[in-house]
Formats: C-alpha cells, sequence, structure tokens
C-alpha cells in the first residue's frame, strides 16, 4: 500500500544535497501515506509467516517439476535459512530457472494467479522475467514473489502454465505429491 523508506549520509557533499532535498520537497509522509503504512504494520507478521510457508511448498514442488532446472532462495537454500532462523522462515521471495529461455519468456502470460509484475511482499503473487530489464541476468531465470493464495492453488497455476507450453510432467519424475 504505502513504501516509505529512511536514507542516511556521512557529512559531505551528498548529506548536504539530501538536506536541500529534503527542504524543497519535505520529508513528512501524508496522513494518507502514514495511515497504509499503519494498516499494513498490523498485519505484517501474519503475512510475512503465511508468504514464507506458501513459498517453502511452492518451491520444493517445483524442484520436482518438469521444465523448471532449479530453485534457488536469496539467501542461499531454504534448508540452510531454516537451521539459521529458529522461526524456519525464508521470505516468500526466490527464484526459478527454467530449462530454456523459451520457457521463461512465455511463463509469466500463461499463468492466471500470478502477475507479470516487478514488486516484492503484496498480498497477491507475482512473476518477473528479469531480463527483461538487465541483460546480464539468465534469460532463464523468473523471480517468483508469492502472496497469500492457497499453495496448492499456486502450484496448480504453475502446473496448468507450463502444461500450457508444452512441459507436461513425465512418470519418470520424481514423484509430485505437493504438500
Amino acid at each position: 500500500d504505502a513504501v516509505l523508506g529512511l536514507v542516511l549520509a556521512k557529512a559531505g557533499p551528498v548529506a548536504d544535497a539530501l538536506r536541500h532535498r529534503r527542504a524543497a520537497v519535505g520529508s513528512v509522509p501524508g496522513s494518507l501515506e502514514t495511515w497504509l503504512l499503519l494498516r499494513s504494520l498490523r498485519t505484517l507478521d501474519l503475512r510475512v509467516h503465511r508468504q514464507a510457508e506458501s513459498a517453502v511448498v511452492l518451491a520444493d514442488y517445483l524442484r520436482r517439476r518438469d521444465g523448471v532446472e532449479k530453485v534457488e532462495f536469496s539467501a542461499g537454500s531454504d534448508l540452510a535459512v531454516k537451521q539459521m532462523n529458529p522461526r524456519g522462515l525464508v521470505g516468500g521471495t526466490f527464484a526459478i530457472y527454467l530449462d530454456t529461455p523459451e520457457l521463461a519468456t512465455n511463463l509469466p502470460a500463461k499463468l492466471k494467479l500470478f502477475k507479470d509484475a516487478t514488486s516484492l511482499g503484496g498480498c497477491e503473487s507475482l512473476v518477473e522475467w528479469r531480463r527483461r530489464y538487465d541483460d546480464s541476468i539468465s534469460p532463464c531465470l523468473l523471480r517468483v514473489s508469492v502472496g497469500l493464495e492457497d499453495p496448492q492453488d499456486l502450484i496448480a497455476d504453475v502446473d496448468q502454465a507450463l502444461n500450457a507450453l508444452g512441459v507436461v510432467q513425465t512418470s519418470s519424475s520424481p514423484a509430485l505429491d505437493p504438500v
């Protein structure tokens, strides 16, 4: 709903420029932005837990899905993060590498629940082909931000999209028993 931040700088030209900018445009959020932030913070804990749990379910499934080369959480493997974090949270964002660039560029348009957008941590699940914005990124990479939808619905959505692109799960693959 709202994005607010903090900018820090040591004394010097950068700090002076920031002070000048603050004097020109202000530094206090408006009442609507403050209310939106407060409303969002009231449910933050619930949303983060749900997103993290759903992300693990979806990622674990995708690791066994034909068409997906690998899955990576930004902080490392989800197992390593769980060991470091006693609450077991890994975050709701991860990357998937598909088998071909064609799959990566076409999958977002075939998804029905996921939106093709750049954002993180919202209530809706998002997927984005990062190569569109940065040529140094693998053309097979998609960034996934899991929202509040049921993880089984997200799994079904990815399955229908991959199937529509001709990547049908083979019987030789590991048993796909979504959690």
